[in-house]
């Protein structure tokens, strides 16, 4: 009785792994599968890498920002004792430490608001067209682009400028993402498309 359950348990334990198996095959062909990952794991894994990437950049930029205010405040009375001194380099820290966290905070949330919008609409995109391609990466950088030129109220030129940027990046994404399923043997439709129409020429 106990090698009969010890052989069920391999069994099962054989037929979960090729159900396993079979799940993250039919994910890597979906046509919709963006970087082999699902939606929703892709929009988890974006929303996360770019947090942390606006997170340097605005800690970086938030820090130095605070430190040049702090010390321009406090340029015409500077301390003239150790002691004062010593508080001066304290609250020049800890201004410096506050700036960061806070432009970390605000890079962080407006990169990834931006990074969750471009793949969202990229997703809506893909399903309209009926795969992944990089006409959806183009609409959505573009989109994005326009979205933020809005919001933040830019110039002519500068949202001239913002939608160029935003065109580009979505092609540039849309390109690589093409070519990298086209080296897993499985190239968009647009291809196969091009290829007759080069065989009828």
């Amino acid at each position: 009785m106990a090698a009969a359950a010890q052989h069920s348990s391999k069994d099962s334990a054989v037929d979960l792994s090729t159900e396993a198996n079979d799940n993250v095959v039919s994910r890597q062909h979906d046509p919709l599968t963006r970087l082999r990952m699902s939606l929703n794991d892709r929009l988890m894994t974006m929303a996360v890498v770019s947090f942390g990437a606006g997170a340097l950049c605005g800690g970086y930029v938030g820090g130095k920002h605070s430190s040049r205010q702090y010390l321009a405040e406090r340029a015409h009375r500077l301390p003239t004792t150790a002691e004062g001194w010593y508080f001066y380099q304290k609250w020049k820290n800890y201004r410096t430490t506050l700036g960061a966290i806070k432009g970390a905070a605000r890079y962080g949330a407006k990169i990834s608001a931006c990074v969750m919008a471009f793949s969202a609409i990229e997703a809506m995109a893909d399903r309209v067209v009926g795969e992944a391609q990089m006409a959806s990466s183009a609409i959505a950088g573009l989109s994005t682009a326009i979205g933020v030129s809005l919001v933040a109220r830019l110039p002519r030129s500068s949202a001239r400028r913002a939608r160029a940027a935003g065109l580009c990046v979505g092609l540039l994404t849309g390109c690589l993402q093409d070519a990298n399923r086209w080296a897993h043997g499985h190239p968009p439709a647009y291809v196969g498309w091009l290829q007759k129409k080069a065989q009828d020429l």
